[in-house]
């Protein structure tokens, strides 16, 4: 016999001695002893076994400013990204003269950072929820929002989108039309392969048509329609709002859209509105069929991240 054979024999011999002895515990002996009190008269004798401590879960804060709002974050909300401050991009490597994260403090200006929470109960990462987590992406998995958030700068890009306004109004009315003016000046590039031209086929002749309010969810809402808007494309999106396209439009969500050959796929929504207490602009994605609850969603994360004002700096502030 070989050397291998000779192992997995071992291995299969141990395994066996091992299933044989937890069947005559489990059945036999186990029974018999508690039926003659030795377990009781064990625990009279010692006592009851020690148990052990469970440490209590306490992240590290971390500390920045968000256009000199003061916030502190535990770490299990942030995102792999975490906390992106303006002196050190979340992408490249840090200098040997760049503070660590736990070295940082309210001084330190962010230009963004993320947050991951269990929707509904806005619950972070922790032993607890960690095969929750970790199980998101199936079908039947809780629904988690990776949250970023944006401090916005005050100034005007070619004329044509005011981050001014979006500022200090939370108008999105400027990238909404934007996004259907380009919908209906280019042309689509589809998955199709085209063998003559040796490239990826266009469509053209797609636009977005108005379809007025969304009864279910109180939105505005436009839809694309043309050749391939039945297919899924990362082109291919319902556009829903709140307010008007022509004026102020405080909510702006871009939802997936088309036919896909996975049963399992699901579509989303990627939902954007602005929080003019910090200048910042927040986005997050979310699956389609929970888009009547945008309300709902709004109030969660807007409370969660005025929530993470540090409530000892901001005190100090106070008169």
């Amino acid at each position: 016999m070989s050397g291998a054979g000779r192992l997995a024999l071992i291995v299969v011999v141990l395994v066996a001695i091992w299933l044989a002895g937890s069947a005559l515990w489990s059945g036999l002996a186990r029974p018999w002893l508690s039926e003659l009190g030795v377990f009781d008269a064990l625990h009279e004798i010692y006592g009851e076994p020690p148990r052990l401590e469970i440490q209590e879960f306490s992240p590290p804060i971390r500390k920045a400013n968000i256009n000199g709002v003061p916030i502190a974050i535990p770490s299990n909300y942030l995102s792999l990204v975490g906390i992106e401050y303006k002196d050190q991009s979340a992408w490249a490597p840090r200098s040997p003269d760049t503070p660590k994260p736990d070295e940082r403090t309210f001084e330190d200006d962010a230009q963004a950072f993320s947050l991951y929470v269990r929707w509904p109960d806005m619950v972070p990462r922790s032993p607890e929820t960690q095969s929750s987590f970790w199980t998101r992406d199936d079908p039947d998995g809780d629904v988690w929002l990776l949250i970023g958030v944006v401090a916005i700068s005050d100034f005007r890009r070619d004329g044509q989108f005011s981050y001014e306004l979006l500022r200090e109004r939370g108008d999105w009315a400027p990238a909404l039309r934007g996004v259907m003016q380009r919908f209906d000046e280019g042309e689509r590039i589809t998955h199709e392969w085209n063998d003559e031209k040796g490239r990826y086929k266009h469509l053209k002749n797609i636009r977005y048509e108005m379809r007025g309010r969304d009864p279910e969810t109180g939105l505005q809402w436009a839809q694309p329609v043309g050749p391939g808007t039945d297919k899924l494309e990362l082109w291919n999106q319902t556009l829903y709002w709140k307010g008007d396209v022509d004026g102020v439009v405080t909510d702006y969500f871009q939802c997936r859209a088309g036919s896909t050959a996975n049963p399992d796929f699901i579509h989303t929504c990627r939902y954007k509105f602005t929080i003019p207490e910090w200048g910042g602009r927040v986005a997050f994605r979310f699956p389609r069929d929970k888009l009547v609850a945008w309300r709902e969603m709004k109030v969660a994360v807007r409370d969660l991240i005025l929530g993470l004002v540090d409530p000892v700096e901001n005190a100090e502030e106070g008169p």
